[in-house]
């Protein structure tokens, strides 16, 4: 089955998603792809380093296919400096295990990518749950970050996304992937399945099947 859904926190199985995590929260089922990170808002208090044992040892875990989220938030979370701190040390394991990395960034645009011009990485960064304006989105896209829409997005931010930059994702939102992508597909005037499912393929470094289906003829 074709990748879809880059970011989800439905309950497995999600044959169509990426399901992220705490490493906490990792109990993987056989066939499931993850992520798995320590959010934002978990920085309230100084990380213990016996969650960091955890999430290495889940990262490494062939079923995990991406580190996150993690991230910044302005409005939400710890002082910002441990949220950097934390945000950093996920990006190395990112960069050590090969593998890309899911960004939550509320309000810290000028942050996050300001990090990756420091940490300068090899993987792929995405934003998830992007609903800004086109000038944020320009920004993020000049520096060189993949943006992920869900069932809330602005229009206009989605007509300046590269096509090979775009990707789909219910988070936590009561509808499905199938949805959020017809909704794209709507404003975009276009069919974005096999799009969609192309990007989510090359960011967790698989290939794809490019005759991806329309979207009204995959499984619910």
């Amino acid at each position: 089955m074709p990748i879809l859904d880059i970011h989800t926190h439905h309950p497995a199985p999600q044959p169509l998603a990426i399901i992220a995590c705490s490493p906490l929260e990792f109990n993987p089922v056989p066939g499931q792809l993850y992520s798995v990170g320590i959010h934002p808002w978990k920085t309230t208090e100084d990380i213990p380093e016996e969650l960091w044992e955890k999430l290495e040892t889940a990262a490494a875990n062939p079923q995990v296919v991406a580190i996150g989220e993690c991230g910044i938030d302005l409005l939400k979370g710890g002082p910002l400096f441990r949220q950097m701190l934390v945000m950093k040390r996920q990006a190395l394991l990112s960069e050590k295990l090969k593998k890309p990395l899911i960004i939550h960034s509320v309000r810290a645009q000028e942050i996050v990518i300001g990090m990756r011009k420091d940490l300068k990485p090899e993987m792929d960064w995405l934003i998830h749950g992007f609903r800004g304006k086109p000038t944020i989105a320009e920004m993020y896209l000049k520096a060189g970050f993949q943006l992920s829409l869900g069932q809330h997005f602005n229009n206009e931010s989605l007509s300046i996304i590269p096509a090979e930059r775009l990707f789909a994702e219910t988070d936590e939102a009561d509808c499905s992937i199938q949805e959020v992508i017809t909704s794209l597909s709507d404003s975009a005037g276009q069919d974005l399945t096999a799009t969609i499912a192309r990007n989510s393929a090359a960011f967790i470094g698989i290939k794809d099947d490019l005759n991806v289906k329309p979207t009204e003829s995959l499984p619910d």
